[in-house]
């Protein structure tokens, strides 16, 4: 969170409050999402005893990241509207559907599209790899399976990114 104070202290200069909150909202949205992607290795790694540098920059898995960075997002502009002005407007209203639509995707589509893979990738498991790839199943011979997320996935993004909105907060 040291982190915040000094992005806090850098932003103090800017006059224009509109400004100002929204570059926080950027930094803390992406906070929220380079902090979450960490959190996710770590876990992986401790989970399946190896390190998998991979897991900084992939997509499904816990917590959801996508979803941590769009609960941050709605949930940062709802403080800072509330706190300056005593309501919240059409911005906060936006960045809400916005992230409804995104965290319904992370456990909607992409999840069962991570299923259908698993299925196709099982399927073709016995064809040689140039079967594969005639088959579209890409350069190594199989689809990428970790896409989309659980609800448990999502659930923990969400309470991930409404925790670094809140800290934001009261270190303010």
């Amino acid at each position: 969170m040291l982190v915040i104070l000094m992005m806090r202290a850098m932003l103090s200069s800017i006059g224009d409050t509109e400004t100002l909150r929204a570059i926080e909202v950027m930094i803390l949205s992406s906070i929220s999402l380079f902090s979450c992607q960490l959190l996710k290795a770590i876990i992986f790694s401790i989970k399946e005893k190896k390190l998998d540098i991979k897991m900084l920059f992939t997509t499904g898995g816990f917590p959801s990241s996508h979803t941590s960075t769009v609960t941050t997002m709605v949930v940062s502009i709802a403080i800072f509207q509330i706190t300056d002005s005593g309501k919240i407007d059409y911005v906060f209203a936006v960045a809400f559907i916005v992230a409804l639509i995104i965290i319904h995707d992370a456990f909607g589509v992409r999840y069962e599209a991570s299923k259908h893979a698993a299925i196709l990738n099982k399927m073709v498991e016995n064809e040689t790899l140039e079967e594969k790839k005639k088959l579209g199943f890409g350069k190594k011979g199989y689809l990428k399976e970790l896409l989309g997320h659980k609800k448990t996935e999502v659930f923990a993004g969400a309470i991930y990114g409404f925790l670094i909105s809140l800290l934001a907060f009261l270190l303010h």
